[in-house]
């Protein structure tokens, strides 16, 4: 039993030092993580003319998508590893579960904040999330008309050279139809209703008072900690658990099988 448990433990060691090992070195700052929550610029108007990609690669300007409906503007990055993935899934679930048709009563536009990033990549992240569905639209751009976007909607971003990552909050922008800022949904704990509210308000022009800041770090690697951030140690944590106890479980079987 005592030889069990050693191994058991020096797995447990191995396991954990790989990870700490893999964990990439932030080249961002601690005293910068501030920076990085929404600014938010409620009745700002957007860059209508601002011109981006489809997903079929077609030259389209902002305006196209705004005239008719309030508008739940995402700021996304496809090869984000943390989440992107996890608030475009929050934001399918939740549309969803409302009495809404698409197009007339919302529209989902899907921002991807990679200059590098291509149509076809943008539409992979949206079909891997569900977020295929008729009202949402996914574009890519250029650094110049990403940017502009960003700033007029108050969303902060900057690429990590050490780790390829962008640096960015948490949260969604929900644009009047005549494509202003009506509000913002923060991080990940709002619930259906405080989206179709907010569409609601924003369909009839109504603009919000700023909300209560938080700032959720859409990252790798969190500069302020040094640790991996929460959605990802809580992936691990798992990860972890289930492979210690499925060890544990098997070295038992081998002890009762020997002491036979």
């Amino acid at each position: 039993m005592t030889k069990a448990l050693a191994i058991l433990a020096a797995f447990v060691g191995f396991f954990w030092t790989a990870l700490a090992a893999a964990a990439p070195a932030s080249g961002i700052p601690a005293s910068e993580f501030d920076s990085f929550a929404f600014q938010q610029h409620p009745g700002a108007a957007l860059p209508l003319d601002a011109v981006f990609q489809n997903g079929d690669g077609q030259e389209v300007p902002l305006r196209k998508f705004f005239g008719t409906a309030p508008v739940l503007l995402d700021f996304e990055y496809d090869r984000c590893t943390t989440l992107c993935g996890v608030m475009l899934d929050q934001a399918v679930t939740a549309l969803a579960s409302l009495p809404l048709r698409p197009g007339r009563d919302y529209r989902l536009l899907a921002v991807d904040i990679d200059p590098a990033a291509t149509p076809s990549d943008a539409e992979a992240f949206l079909r891997n999330h569900g977020a295929d569905k008729p009202g949402t639209v996914v574009l890519t751009g250029n650094e110049q008309a990403i940017r502009r976007l960003a700033q007029a909607a108050g969303f902060p971003f900057r690429r990590d050279e050490a780790t390829g990552q962008f640096a960015h909050p948490a949260g969604f922008v929900i644009a009047t139809p005549a494509g202003h800022v009506a509000r913002y949904l923060l991080g990940l704990n709002w619930r259906p209703l405080d989206l179709r509210l907010a569409l609601d308000d924003a369909a009839e022009g109504t603009i919000s008072a700023p909300a209560d800041q938080i700032l959720l770090f859409c990252y790798c690697y969190n500069p302020k900690t040094g640790q991996y951030d929460v959605a990802v140690a809580k992936l691990l944590e798992v990860v972890g658990t289930v492979t210690v106890l499925a060890l544990g479980g098997l070295i038992g079987l081998v002890v009762r099988s020997g002491g036979a």
